[in-house]
C-alpha cells in the first residue's frame, strides 16, 4: 500500500456542522478542487479515522483529515522568485505580498504567487509544498500568509475557524461612507465584515476594513449592496477608468504564532498609494 501523507486536518467547530466533507475541505481546511479529487479518488477523505463520501454530513467535534499518496501530491511549476516581496520569514511560516492582477495559486502554468514561492523554496535548497493559508481574490493585493509544513497548516486552520485570525484591507469606495458599521448580510452563509472611514472625500472614502468571516468576495460584495462599490471593481461597480485597478489592499493580518503561543504576530503590508493615485487625481 503507498505511503500517505497528511495535507491537513481540523476539528469541526459548531457553525460548520451540518457541511459537507468536500465543502468543509474547500472552505475551512482551504484544499483545492484538484488536491480534493486526488484525495478522495485514493480514498483519503476521512472522518475520525475513516474514509467518508464527499457528501458526508459532518457533526461538531469530527476529526476531518485529508491525505494523498506522496506519489500523488499534486505538483506545481515553478515561477522566478525575482519579483517576490517577503514580508516575514520564520521556519514555520512565510508572509508575502501578492500583487494586483496575480492569483494566490494558479490552476495551470507559472503564473501564480504560489509558484513563485516554490521558486523561492527552490532558491535556498528547500523542496517544500506551497500551503496558503488563506486566498485573496486576483485583483486584490496584499498579505498572503502560507505553512511550511501539514502540522503548522493545521494548527493555522484550527486559529481560523475558532475566530482567532485577524484580517485588516485598506478600501477606497465610491461616494461618502461617514460612520463605522458592521455589515451582517448572508451571502449564502453568515458573512461579517467591520468597515471604519479612515478619511471622507468629496466623491469617495478611504476605509479601514476588518473582514470577520471569509465569504467569495465578501468585502466587495458587501460595499456594492450598500451603494459604496470599491474603485476599480468591475465586478460589482461602476465602469471606470481603462488602467485602474480594484482598490483593495490586504494590509495586515495578525494571529498567535501556531509554534509559540507567547508570539502575537502581525504581517504587514504599506499601503500602494502609487498604484491608487489614479483615484485621488481624478476624484
Amino acid at each position: 500500500m503507498a505511503r500517505k501523507v497528511t495535507i491537513a486536518q481540523g476539528t469541526v467547530q459548531e457553525e460548520n456542522a451540518g457541511l459537507e466533507a468536500a465543502a468543509y475541505a474547500k472552505e475551512v481546511l482551504g484544499i483545492s478542487n484538484r488536491k480534493l479529487q486526488k484525495a478522495v479518488r485514493t480514498k483519503g477523505l476521512l472522518v475520525n479515522g475513516r474514509q467518508v463520501h464527499s457528501k458526508s454530513k459532518l457533526r461538531t467535534g469530527d476529526q476531518v483529515s485529508i491525505l494523498l499518496p506522496l506519489a500523488e501530491q499534486v505538483k506545481i511549476q515553478v515561477a522566478d522568485p525575482a519579483k517576490l516581496k517577503i514580508l516575514y520569514e520564520d521556519p514555520w511560516l512565510l508572509g508575502v505580498e501578492k500583487r494586483a492582477g496575480l492569483p494566490t495559486y494558479a490552476l495551470q502554468g507559472d503564473k501564480g504567487l504560489a509558484n513563485q514561492v516554490v521558486g523561492y523554496y527552490l532558491a535556498q535548497g528547500l523542496k517544500i509544498t506551497p500551503r496558503p493559508l488563506h486566498r485573496l481574490d486576483t485583483p486584490t493585493s496584499g498579505v498572503v500568509v502560507f505553512a511550511k509544513d501539514a502540522e503548522t497548516q493545521t494548527l493555522m486552520n484550527k486559529a481560523w475557524e475558532l475566530g482567532m485570525v485577524r484580517r485588516f484591507y485598506y478600501a477606497l469606495c465610491a461616494g461618502q461612507f461617514a460612520e463605522t458599521r458592521e455589515i451582517n448580510v448572508s451571502l449564502g452563509k453568515e458573512a461579517v465584515t467591520r468597515v471604519t472611514p479612515i478619511q471622507v472625500h468629496q466623491s469617495f472614502t478611504e476605509l479601514e476594513v476588518e473582514l470577520i468571516t471569509g465569504r467569495t468576495h465578501q468585502i466587495r460584495r458587501h460595499l456594492a449592496m450598500l451603494g459604496h462599490p470599491l474603485l476599480g471593481d468591475k465586478r460589482y461597480g461602476e465602469k471606470q477608468k481603462k488602467n485602474s485597478r480594484l482598490a483593495l489592499h490586504a494590509t495586515c493580518v495578525s494571529f498567535t504564532h501556531p509554534r509559540n503561543q507567547e508570539q502575537e504576530l502581525e504581517i504587514h503590508s504599506p499601503i500602494p498609494y502609487e498604484a491608487l493615485i489614479v483615484y485621488f487625481e481624478s476624484h
